[in-house]
């Protein structure tokens, strides 16, 4: 069911995630306040990781790959998490990193990690170019 808000005496249905302005403060629905706080958390965790220099397209690359969802999936499932880690492909390197199981790729902290080392190893293209 939408949220709804009143204005002149009848209700206008709102997106989930919507932001309603009431005077100078505004007021987010749960969902979109708690994706604001999820994603505040993912980039802090990508900043945690990677270099100053390379934050902003890092960030970038996480918002095309995943919509900086730290549980997203993709290529069938065999892609993980924020920068979308193939597993299967980096199986080895994961190993050498401490990293056995596909659900490790789910934190952001390991994630962006993993992303790094494959950006240090290979530039961008693990990802067919900048983003």
């Amino acid at each position: 069911m939408p949220f709804h808000a009143v204005s002149a005496g009848r209700a206008i249905p709102l997106l989930l995630g919507a932001t309603l302005a009431l005077g100078a403060t505004p007021w987010l629905t749960p969902a979109a306040e708690a994706n604001q706080a999820g994603q505040s958390q993912v980039l802090t965790a990508i900043r945690q990781v990677w270099p100053a220099a390379h934050h902003e397209s890092a960030i970038r690359l996480a918002r095309l790959e995943s919509g900086l969802s730290p549980t997203a999936r993709g290529c069938a499932g065999a892609c993980l998490g924020l920068f979308q880690i193939h597993y299967s492909a980096n199986r080895q390197l994961m190993a050498a990193m401490g990293i056995h199981t596909p659900d490790q790729l789910l934190d952001p902290i390991v994630n962006s990690t993993v992303a790094y080392r494959l950006f240090r190893e290979s530039g961008w293209s693990p990802w067919g170019g900048q983003p």
